[in-house]
């Protein structure tokens, strides 16, 4: 987990290098600061954390997910044997669950072993977990980013992603998935810097709209 901070800030850290590629984060590192850590474990957890979250609010995943805890429902050898009835009163839909059961049978049967990922290409990591049914693009570049920090991982649907890039060049428009790809390039090997960066730029801004309203 001390990695991806490391990437970040040790000498001739990731920050500073993106910020020598692109002026406009530079500024916005001065006016922001740095992004918080977001490291994750490689684990199990994490896949699942991420399932649970999909199309919910924060507090509501976190509700989710520590009961899926108390329950001794969060670990694969645990989940692996269970059907979705078992684990829809926890508060999941059908579907998540069929998903969260299908990672946990992937890694406890060997097919997903989340030990090699890490000598795998960034490429070659997002090829093997989108094979899996219920990770999709979004997921596997916030694993690969937050888990195994990959400074590269560029997560280009993400709206709060796109509304920082808005805010950071100052767009009439947030940008699509498309555009995000393209305006990324410039940014290569450090897309995942930048993406974490535009989530702080993101995350600062809406924190002083809620001020603002109260």
């Amino acid at each position: 987990m001390v990695a991806l901070y490391e990437k970040l800030h040790g000498p001739k850290g990731a920050l500073e290098s993106l910020a020598q590629l692109d002026t406009d984060i530079k500024d916005a590192l001065k006016t922001y600061g740095p992004p918080p850590d977001r490291s994750l474990p490689a684990t199990f957890q994490t896949l699942a954390r991420s399932i649970v979250g999909q199309q919910i609010s924060g507090a509501a995943a976190s509700s989710v997910w520590n009961r899926m805890k108390e329950a001794n429902s969060a670990t694969e050898d645990v989940i692996s044997n269970l059907d979705p009835d078992d684990m829809m009163p926890l508060g999941l839909s059908r579907r998540k669950a069929e998903y969260i059961i299908g990672i946990a049978k992937e890694i406890t049967s060997g097919n997903l072993d989340l030990k090699s990922l890490p000598e795998m290409s960034g490429d070659e990591v997002q090829k093997r977990l989108v094979q899996i049914r219920g990770i999709g693009a979004w997921t596997a570049d916030n694993y690969r980013l937050f888990a195994l920090a990959d400074l590269d991982a560029w997560p280009v649907a993400d709206i709060a992603l796109q509304e920082g890039m808005k805010i950071l060049k100052s767009l009439d428009n947030r940008p699509d998935g498309k555009t995000m790809e393209t305006m990324g390039e410039p940014w290569k090997p450090f897309r995942g810097v930048g993406a974490l960066i535009l989530w702080h730029i993101y995350g600062s801004h809406k924190r002083k709209a809620t001020i603002a309203d109260i």
